[in-house]
């Protein structure tokens, strides 16, 4: 009669797991969703053995090969929350040696684990583990899925060996053979192939687009060459024009010499001129008194004729007419002096004015040449500016549209080039309920750096919008790859040690999370009035002495959080009063007073401080900055 029960307890539990596997491959093939539910209800007839009592909970583990898997087992937990009266608890593996006891262990082959070390590593453990794509009884349980159904084997033997029992109505419905479960691997392979053939035409667009990347890239590089030789030429004849500037100057200053010589010279020709007059109107007193005296010697002369005899009157008179000429005489050279003087003042003026005449028309001709060499060099300015718009055109057109960004999400984005063209740049992209969004900070700024963000723009094109790789710590080091690859770097020489630093956010809108990895760029979170401070790995994407994976960091979002993503440039600003530089700190304390504030008004707000605190000084780096609010 046992022997009855148990056969018709065989039957129901066999009709049972044959609805569950119609129901579950119903719907469209063997996706993430399915392979979460059937693993939830297979759970619930497997008896893990005598140890199984005193487990609190009950643990469903993953080694990590498909972060979508371990985010459909999270959601269907929330509503099994209970298996065998256990609550579930579910636990991703990066490597075998983190493996800690669960009740079920899943792990599929494209995970690339070595199946023997994961059976090696469970011994003892009464775990059962269940497998995907692996060889025929390599498990305990080994699924295979052909048509988008799945077929798969069981290991009795392991099973036992590990002190756990499965149901006959399991085992009935497994493969008993190798040879059926190798033609319906071979099926499964046919179809494999299939994918390889679309994934290969998918490569050769691929190619192609990397072709029209490189004709880009080979007209930037002439671009480049021929702005670096115009400002090659530039700076020569800007050392050229210096050194005129400084004769120029140095003429200048001979002139003000030779002006104030001449001032001098003409006080002295007017100190002359008035002694001069001063003489001349002693000499008129001394000419009239000398008429008074030939009046007097005339009236003498009258007395010489009435008085002959006294000859001491006519010595005297005599005397007198002698000192009188030998004055006039005096008085004839003193003047005669004065104007050879005068004249000899007036040709040395005219000889200084002469000279002053022939500087000017030179100091004209000079100005004329700076004159040209200034309208030249203009000219060749404005040529290379046009160069470096057409570039700035370039680059704008392959950064994605802002609008891109969700209707959810309220936000800004401040985005400041310190030259035309930026080192900086933003990214954007939605991905069914995803929002993708990224800030980088390229090495270097103007035409090279631009050159490293369109290599990035495209680079993340391919890897989040072709390869569908969602995760931020698996874009980040994509990129790195990328980067390493196209730049040629090679972490034992001296080679090309350019690359970014970075900030990924992937918004999950269905379960209010927020995915966040950086490469020294960090993500500053404000809720309720306080700032929590995310930090990025302190590596670049590009090679580096430390090449470790990066972090992923999960953050449960809340309705009002807003969250904030940058490059260096706002904080590394010199300015303010003491011209010291931004500093982290007193940004943090900017967002948080302005947190409460819609995202628009807060972008505006932080450009209006940015150049407050910058001032007259220039600004050192391109600065960007992107602002959300949940």
């Amino acid at each position: 009669m046992s022997k009855l029960n148990r056969l018709v307890r065989a039957s129901i539990l066999s009709s049972m797991l044959l609805i569950l596997f119609n129901s579950a491959f119903s719907q469209g093939g063997f996706d993430n969703p399915t392979r979460a539910l059937y693993v939830f209800d297979l759970a619930k007839y497997i008896d893990y053995g005598p140890g199984f009592a005193d487990s609190s909970t009950f643990k469903i583990g993953v080694l990590i090969g498909d972060y979508d898997l371990i985010q459909e087992f999270g959601n269907l937990a929330k509503t099994r929350s209970k298996i065998q009266n256990k609550p579930v608890v579910i636990i991703g593996f990066r490597k075998l040696e983190s493996i800690t006891h669960t009740e079920i262990l899943y792990v599929n082959k494209t995970a690339g684990f070595n199946i023997d070390k994961v059976k090696a590593r469970l011994k003892g453990e009464q775990t059962m583990l269940i497998s995907e794509g692996y060889e025929f009884r390599e498990s305990m349980m080994n699924f295979i899925v052909v048509d988008g159904k799945p077929r798969f084997d069981i290991n009795e033997e392991l099973v036992k060996k590990e002190g756990m029992t499965v149901p006959q109505g399991l085992m009935a419905m497994a493969i008993k053979t190798k040879e059926d479960w190798q033609n319906l691997f071979d099926i499964a392979s046919k179809q494999i192939e299939v994918q390889k053939e679309t994934i290969k035409q998918q490569l050769a667009t691929i190619d192609v687009q990397m072709k029209e990347i490189r004709k880009q890239k080979a007209l930037l590089d002439s671009l480049d060459k021929e702005i670096a030789a115009k400002a090659k030429v530039l700076n020569e004849k800007q050392k050229i024009l210096d050194k005129q500037f400084v004769q120029i100057n140095q003429q200048q200053g001979e002139i003000t010499i030779q002006k104030q010589t001449i001032i001098v010279q003409q006080n002295e020709v007017q100190v002359q001129k008035d002694t001069l007059s001063n003489q001349k109107k002693k000499i008129s007193v001394q000419i009239a008194r000398i008429d008074e005296q030939l009046a007097k010697i005339s009236e003498q002369e009258g007395k010489i004729k009435v008085q002959l005899e006294t000859l001491e009157k006519q010595k005297l008179i005599l005397s007198f007419v002698l000192f009188a000429l030998i004055l006039v005489s005096f008085l004839g050279y003193y003047i005669y002096r004065g104007y050879k003087i005068k004249k000899e003042a007036n040709i040395k003026l005219e000889e200084k004015n002469r000279t002053i005449s022939a500087q000017k028309d030179e100091i004209e001709k000079q100005r004329d040449l700076a004159a040209a060499q200034r309208d030249q060099i203009s000219y060749q300015k404005k040529h290379i500016t046009d160069s470096i718009m057409y570039a700035k055109r370039i680059q704008t057109a392959l950064i994605p549209s802002l609008e891109l960004f969700s209707d959810k999400l309220e936000h800004f984005v401040l985005y400041k080039p310190l030259a035309i063209v930026s080192g900086d740049f933003y990214w954007v992209s939605t991905q069914g309920k995803l929002q993708i969004i990224i800030s980088a900070d390229c090495t270097g700024h103007g035409v090279p750096g631009a050159f490293m963000s369109m290599l990035g723009v495209t680079m993340l094109n391919e890897i989040v919008n072709g390869k569908h790789i969602l995760m931020p710590d698996q874009i980040i080091e994509n990129l790195r790859q990328g980067i390493i690859k196209s730049l040629n770097q090679v972490a034992e020489e001296d080679s090309i040690k350019d690359g970014m630093d970075i900030a990924v956010c992937v918004v999950d809108f269905e379960n209010n999370i927020l995915w966040y990895a950086g490469a020294n760029n960090p993500l500053y979170l404000i809720r309720g009035g306080e700032l929590i401070h995310y930090r990025a790995d302190k590596m670049p994407v590009a090679i580096h002495y430390k090449m470790v994976p990066f972090t992923l960091q999960k953050i449960e979002l809340q309705k009002g959080d807003a969250f904030y993503i940058f490059s260096d440039g706002y904080c590394d600003q010199f300015g303010g009063p003491k011209q010291k530089k931004f500093m982290s700190m007193q940004l943090k304390e900017t967002l948080v007073a302005m947190a409460s504030q819609p995202m628009l008004q807060q972008g505006e707000r932080l450009s209006e401080i940015f150049e407050e605190w910058r001032g007259d000084g220039p600004q050192i780096d391109d600065v960007t900055m992107i602002g959300v609010r949940y």
